[in-house]
């Protein structure tokens, strides 16, 4: 009975949800946006072994949420208003309006300096959707700045404080504000590097979600090969535990990018926009071959989607999106039966799993790193902090106790003590 009232809870603000937003004359893009933030949701209650939402754990799924450095603000602040939706249907209250702000405006006097600061940006390879995000903060933060404070020059830590301390800044902006500071100074617009002094506020280091070679093997057994959609979640799956490819390559994979010959795969990576070649194993070969010839369905699309490998089951048989792929790596952790005590289920965790897999195993970080496709040569290390085997070799034996405390564990004076307490 308890089973029954968990899971109407969640069907129940569901299709509540679903109803107020098409009411409202939400579009289309927008519903679906937040009923896939509402599906997340619900996978992680499930990943809890929770069946039943409420206010606390909406709050929760949020924290974790925002530790998660591959979400964009944007996503965090839709994420917020779902959670928020989600509580006033569960409260049965109305929905409460939402005004958007007033879109500050780079000011006139600093124009000039923001624009110059985005052109060193795209010489610098930068990516489009970076460059724009780095605009919005800019001209939010000389926005901010006194309206007596006429040129760049006379800028101070003072004004900077009070700029910080006034109003709200995420973490990525403050990163991003940190860079534009370096740059004003790199080019003696101001007199000091005043970008020592953007607060950089502590955040909590999570553990990367990670599954043990057993687990993984079961995820990938428990597909059904022989239907279209499962010759194509298992060749996703794969993809992902046997390579450790994103989900954003996954989807943006051409039939194009497979050498069949010699047996690799070579992609330009969507994160990062650098080259990165892999070598297929006899498992991925097999898994891609067979949903290509026995499990795909043909395109409609235009030339160039027309050669992605990975399409929707429905017609027009468009290409998958990096939520779709997230979406059914989550569904088919959930039908493998494994149990995710807290951990992620998305293709992020398989890539997580490949890569401690490889530390464990010993493999050079700068390996590690080149077939992950990172750029840092550090980054491998992430991985070493759930590689429990590795870290008992690093454990210190404990110390012997000395002076007032050794005094403290001798038999008699303990004695004394726990008498004293009585």
């Amino acid at each position: 009975m308890k089973q029954r009232d968990s899971k109407s809870n969640l069907d129940r603000i569901r299709d509540e949800l679903e109803r107020r937003l098409i009411v409202m004359r939400y579009s289309k893009e927008s519903t679906k946006k937040y009923m896939m933030i509402f599906g997340w949701v619900k996978s992680y209650l499930e990943g809890y072994g929770e069946t039943n939402y409420t206010k606390e754990m909406g709050q929760q799924f949020l924290t974790e949420y925002q530790l998660q450095l591959n979400h964009a603000p944007s996503q965090f602040k839709n994420a917020r208003t779902l959670i928020r939706r989600m509580d006033e249907v569960l409260e049965n209250k109305l929905f409460t309006p939402c005004f958007r702000k007033a879109k500050l405006e780079c000011p006139l006097r600093f124009i000039n300096y923001r624009d110059k600061y985005l052109e060193n940006l795209s010489k610098r390879g930068f990516r489009k959707t970076t460059i724009n995000s780095q605009k919005m903060y800019a001209g939010r933060f000389f926005a901010h700045l006194p309206e007596k404070l006429l040129l760049l020059e006379e800028l101070s830590a003072v004004d900077l404080y009070d700029v910080f301390t006034k109003y709200e800044w995420s973490l990525a902006s403050l990163g991003m504000l940190r860079s534009l500071l370096s740059f004003l100074f790199e080019e003696r617009v101001t007199k000091t590097n005043l970008s020592i002094c953007v607060p950089r506020p502590s955040r909590p280091k999570t553990l990367p979600s990670v599954y043990s070679g057993d687990e993984v093997g079961r995820l990938l057994s428990s597909v059904d090969r022989n239907t279209d959609l499962g010759k194509r979640d298992y060749a996703i799956l794969i993809l992902a535990a046997h390579l450790g490819l994103r989900n954003s390559d996954i989807v943006e994979l051409s039939i194009s990018d497979i050498d069949y010959t010699a047996k690799t795969i070579e992609i330009i990576q969507v994160k990062t926009a650098r080259p990165l070649k892999l070598v297929m194993n006899r498992e991925v070969e097999e898994a891609i071959a067979d949903y290509i010839q026995n499990g795909r369905p043909q395109s409609s699309q235009t030339e160039g989607s027309r050669d992605k490998i990975f399409l929707g089951s429905q017609a027009p048989f468009s290409p998958l999106s990096a939520g779709a792929c997230y979406a059914i790596t989550s569904r088919r952790f959930n039908l493998s039966g494994i149990i995710a005590q807290g951990r992620k289920r998305g293709t992020r965790a398989l890539r997580s799993s490949y890569a401690t897999a490889l530390v464990a195993k010993g493999i050079p970080y700068t390996v590690v790193q080149e077939a992950l496709g990172h750029d840092d040569p550090g980054s491998a290390k992430y991985y070493v902090r759930v590689d429990v085997r590795r870290l008992r070799i690093c454990a210190l034996d404990v110390p012997k106790p000395t002076g007032a405390f050794a005094v403290m564990l001798e038999p008699e004076i303990r004695g004394e003590l726990e008498g004293a307490l009585i």
